[in-house]
C-alpha cells in the first residue's frame, strides 16, 4: 500500500494495523524518517516537501515490485508526507512483513534508498536565514548501485 498525504500520521498505531494485518508474517521490519533540525550542519527550522503525485506512487510501485522480485515479502507499506514538516515530525515510514526477517531488513533498505534518489520528492529546507532546494547526494546513488536491479 502506498499513501502519500499532508496529514500527520502515528508511527505506532501504523506498525500496529498492519502488524496486526500480517499476523501469520514471521518478521516485520520498518523505517521512520524524521524531519531533523540540521543538515549539512546548517540550523533548519522546517522543510517544504513537494512531489507529483502521478509520478510518485508509480515510482514507488516499481520500487515494491523489484523489493517483491528480490524477496519473499508478504506486505508493504510506504506512508510519504509532503507540505510544511516541522522539526521532529514524521516524514516516512517504509514497513515490511516477510516469512523471515533477512528478507524485511534487506527489502526496507532497498526501498529507502531508492526512495531517495527515484520518487519524485523535492524538499526545501528552511531556516530564519534562507531556503534552500536540497540536492541529491552522490552518498545516496552510491548506496543503490550494490542492487542489481532493472532501473
Amino acid at each position: 500500500m502506498i499513501l502519500i498525504q499532508k496529514k500527520p500520521f502515528n508511527y505506532a498505531k501504523e506498525l500496529d494495523i498492519f502488524s496486526k494485518k500480517n499476523k501469520l508474517s514471521g518478521a516485520i521490519s520498518s523505517f521512520l524518517g524524521k524531519v531533523r533540525n540540521f543538515s549539512n550542519l546548517q540550523k533548519i527550522d522546517a522543510i517544504f516537501i513537494e512531489h507529483y503525485e502521478k509520478m510518485t506512487k508509480f515510482q514507488l510501485s516499481r520500487i515494491i515490485e523489484e523489493a517483491k522480485a528480490k524477496w519473499d515479502i508478504d506486505d508493504i507499506i510506504i506512508i510519504h508526507r509532503f507540505g510544511r514538516l516541522k522539526i521532529g515530525e514524521n516524514i516516512v515510514l517504509i514497513a515490511v512483513a516477510s516469512k523471515h526477517r533477512e528478507e524485511s531488513l534487506k527489502s526496507v533498505e532497498f526501498i529507502i534508498n531508492w526512495l531517495k534518489i527515484k520518487a519524485t520528492f523535492w524538499k526545501k529546507e528552511i531556516s530564519n536565514d534562507n531556503t534552500t532546494w536540497v540536492k541529491q547526494k552522490e552518498s545516496d546513488i552510491d548506496k543503490v548501485k550494490k542492487y542489481n536491479t532493472s532501473f
